[in-house]
């Protein structure tokens, strides 16, 4: 097996080097993320499935992106749309805790506010995380967990 590393994966870790070292000034977000209110945002360009998402965006100290209000939902869908453009982003909820029982990053507590495609959730093949969907204008679809991806951080403003 040979110890080169692939492109994307230069790629990641030229990233999270960036991010995790060096602030925009006056943002007061890590560099390579984008500000909304209190939040910061990472539209990766990476893949990975939801656990490895999860796990990239814990180690730029930051989770995947839980979207608790309309404004918010509203910023990350025009932002993928203008900005970030990938087919499908991860963001934090699933419903791997309990079928039907949508939840952020595997909080007790049940969504309040959502976005749901018509027709969606529909746990299509046992679907069981949320992504944003391209071809659905963004809005909220249920997805299967093991597909590679790109993600959304979240993390709060330094």
């Amino acid at each position: 097996m040979s110890s080169a590393m692939a492109p994307h994966q230069v790629l990641t870790l030229m990233v999270v080097g960036v991010c995790m070292f060096m602030q925009v000034q006056g943002a007061r977000c890590p560099l390579g993320f984008v500000r909304h209110k209190r939040s910061c945002y990472w539209f990766s360009i990476t893949k990975g499935s939801f656990s490895e998402a999860r796990s990239m965006c814990r180690y730029l100290k930051s989770d995947l992106a839980k979207v608790t209000s309309k404004d918010e939902n509203d910023f990350i869908r025009h932002f993928a749309l203008v900005r970030g453009k990938a087919p499908l982003y991860f963001l934090g909820g699933s419903d791997v805790r309990q079928t039907g029982r949508w939840s952020w990053n595997g909080e007790e507590q049940r969504m309040i506010f959502t976005n749901w495609a018509p027709g969606e959730p529909n746990n299509h093949l046992t679907e069981r995380c949320l992504v944003l969907w391209k071809s659905r204008h963004y809005q909220w679809a249920d997805y299967h967990c093991h597909a590679v991806i790109n993600y959304v951080c979240e993390c709060p403003v330094l």
